[in-house]
């Protein structure tokens, strides 16, 4: 991973930081002031990161494995920075017509990177009669906009260094037995030049405007998370109200409610009609910033019950059942082609004793003899108890029960 930097006054970056900017505009301006020297950039373990990063890796030595038992000719560049040396040693190869260069170094402008893979294809350039094109192998089983910005960017460095712009790049997903995916790259040409401008223009003047740490799904993996996250509490920003909505978020601020203590002493009932969504809705999420403020003074946690209705919540749950059970799952999504549910796990009561039965899968044939385990153990029950019912946490367990019947179903 590259971030932004400056050297010799000059700005260099990097496939990270124009994914980093199309997913969020203020990691941009934190790395700027980072690579000004006004910021440290923090350290950040996350041991599931960590984890996928090497499964990623995994992956990419496979692959080269792979491309090895063709016969074709592998040149790895060593290191991790986009060095003179390596920017060298990649060129050289290019020249040298090698048939895969792994871990490309590549530098042009303002921008470097290093490519997973450059393949040799039969396209002449000013190498010669080939050329190359960019892959990169992910883990991911669908491919997002940033992977493909990326690929945009590598092959615009290759194009400066072969003096043709290829045609396609590729990205090779896990359990395909690395069957790539091919992408024309004039299909995407006008959104990475958006993008690119886009972050050239955020970061291009020596004082770049304000942008603030709204939530986004990057902070999950994002490094300056604990930095964003303090500054929003300290804000008292209206994200910390639990269950709010970035619509209402942006509703509540069209009208002047910018804190969650201010949300907590709006007057009720509310004095506007929203532009979107409802009064019922808004009113909901102003209790939930009460209850919270309340608890936050006192010291003490507090909830309150709402009155029951007909036909809503749990009240739509149906009666209780001596045979219910209760299902658990617990899957790995990379292992595998499909993922591995690695743990199922379901609660019941056997003449009135609560028991729990868990079964682990280490392998698809653990994963079968679980499956089928509960099945059979659901079926017997349901005799005896007609009116059970199987409950769950949510959407997952359901999906799992029909991945698992999708792919035992026949052999049961």
């Amino acid at each position: 991973m590259y971030n932004v930097q400056i050297e010799n006054g000059s700005l260099r970056l990097s496939a990270t930081d124009l994914v980093g900017y199309l997913n969020c505009r203020h990691l941009t301006q934190l790395e700027h002031a980072a690579a000004r020297g006004e910021l440290s950039r923090p350290k950040f373990f996350d041991p599931a990161l960590e984890a996928l990063w090497e499964r990623g890796k995994q992956h990419e030595l496979a692959y080269v494995d792979h491309l090895r038992t063709q016969g074709l000719t592998c040149v790895v560049i060593e290191g991790l920075d986009v060095s003179a040396e390596a920017i060298a040693q990649t060129i050289a190869a290019m020249r040298a017509g090698v048939d895969v260069i792994v871990q490309g170094a590549l530098r042009g402008g303002s921008w470097a990177g290093r490519a997973d893979i450059l393949q040799r294809v039969k396209t002449p350039s000013d190498l010669g009669d080939w050329s190359y094109e960019a892959a990169d192998t992910k883990l991911a089983r669908e491919t997002k906009g940033g992977t493909i910005l990326q690929l945009c960017l590598y092959s615009e460095l290759i194009g400066e260094v072969q003096g043709a712009m290829p045609v396609f790049a590729h990205v090779i997903p896990p359990w395909t037995d690395f069957e790539p995916e091919r992408y024309r790259l004039t299909d995407f040409a006008a959104y990475h030049r958006q993008v690119k401008k886009g972050l050239l223009g955020a970061i291009g003047n020596e004082k770049p405007g304000q942008t603030y740490p709204e939530p986004k799904s990057n902070c999950d993996i994002c490094n300056w998370s604990v930095r964003c996250d303090k500054q929003r509490r300290d804000d008292d920003h209206l994200c910390l109200v639990a269950g709010i909505s970035s619509m209402q978020i942006a509703e509540l601020l069209n009208h002047g409610v910018t804190t969650a203590t201010a949300l907590a002493e709006l007057p009720l009932p509310l004095q506007w009609k929203p532009e979107r969504g409802s009064k019922e809705s808004l009113t909901r999420v102003r209790e939930q910033a009460r209850i919270q403020f309340e608890s936050k003074a006192s010291g003490e946690l507090r909830y309150e019950l709402l009155a029951p209705v007909a036909g809503f919540g749990l009240n739509c749950l149906p009666e209780p059942c001596e045979g219910d059970i209760f299902l658990d799952f617990e899957g790995d999504s990379f292992v595998g082609q499909h993922g591995l549910e690695y743990l199922l796990g379901f609660y019941f009561r056997e003449k009135g004793e609560p028991q729990y039965r868990g079964f682990w899968a280490l392998d698809r044939a653990g994963e079968k003899a679980a499956f089928e385990t509960f099945i059979d153990f659901v079926l017997e029950r349901k005799k005896v108890f007609p009116p059970l019912h199987v409950y769950h946490y949510g959407g997952y367990e359901p999906g799992a029960l029909k991945r698992l019947m999708g792919r035992y179903g026949r052999s049961i």
